[in-house]
């Protein structure tokens, strides 16, 4: 996790260091945007390190960019969705169904990113029909955390087994209620006209906890746990010259 945050926070200082000698001035003020589509969990109790989509939530989100270089615009990001995994539902390994372990949380995320425009055309006419961006920044995840374990086969894992003396450290263990996140991610633009767009992202937040599923050495304290997001939406181009006139020909 050290390593995801340190190559999280170069990252960042690369983009700042690069966005300095590209300063111009912007043709709008800002971005705004709203999207759809879902947040998945990626942790211990699900069989894929890519998470499952057995788990899939609703997500919401709302953000408001503000471009300062041809490259770079500074964004806010209002994330609202659930969490959630079930042992119950994978048959393989064949243990899930024996330790049934299940948890879920509702999570509202804010977060601040930096957000790179790969062609370095923030606001300009001569704008390209699909471009691609890179995001990465930190946040705050409010989580309300409700884990199961009351299904547990005792007769497969007995009061002596890792799992159930894990249980009893996780027991004692209070679980996060605010969580800080590395969100980082990627998207790519469709510009339908020069003042809306079309939007597909997908962005991981990393995390310092093993907590998000409210387990940890019940199940694999060794790894850290992180959920992703995958949506599709619109922004729209607002102030300055965001609303651009026909030019007249001479």
């Amino acid at each position: 996790m050290k390593a995801n945050a340190k190559s999280v926070f170069f990252i960042l200082l690369i983009f700042l260091s690069f966005a300095r000698s590209n300063a111009q001035q912007q043709k709008y003020h800002f971005e705004a945007g709203i999207g759809l589509g879902t947040l998945l969990y990626q942790g211990d109790l699900v069989q894929s390190p890519l998470g499952s989509f057995k788990g899939a939530k609703p997500m919401a989100q709302l953000w408001l960019a503000k471009p300062f270089s041809p490259y770079f615009s500074w964004r806010a990001n209002l994330t609202i969705g659930s969490i959630s995994a079930d042992e119950s539902k994978f048959s393989t390994p064949f243990w899930k169904q024996l330790r049934n372990f299940s948890f879920s949380s509702p999570v509202t995320e804010l977060s601040g990113m930096v957000q790179l425009n790969l062609y370095g055309d923030n606001g300009q006419d001569n704008y390209h029909t699909i471009t691609p961006y890179l995001l990465a920044g930190a946040g705050i995840s409010f989580l309300h955390i409700q884990r199961d374990w009351s299904r547990l086969d005792t007769t497969a894992f007995s009061s002596k087994s890792a799992t159930q003396t894990g249980l009893g450290v996780d027991t004692l263990h209070s679980l996060p209620k605010a969580l800080f996140v590395l969100p980082v991610g990627a998207g790519v633009r469709w510009a339908v006209t020069p003042t809306i767009s079309v939007n597909a992202e997908a962005m991981m937040r990393f995390s310092f906890s093993d907590y998000i599923d409210g387990f940890s050495y019940a199940a694999d304290s060794k790894q850290k746990d992180s959920y992703y997001g995958l949506s599709l939406g619109v922004s729209f181009m607002l102030g300055g010259n965001g609303v651009k006139c026909p030019r007249i020909k001479k």
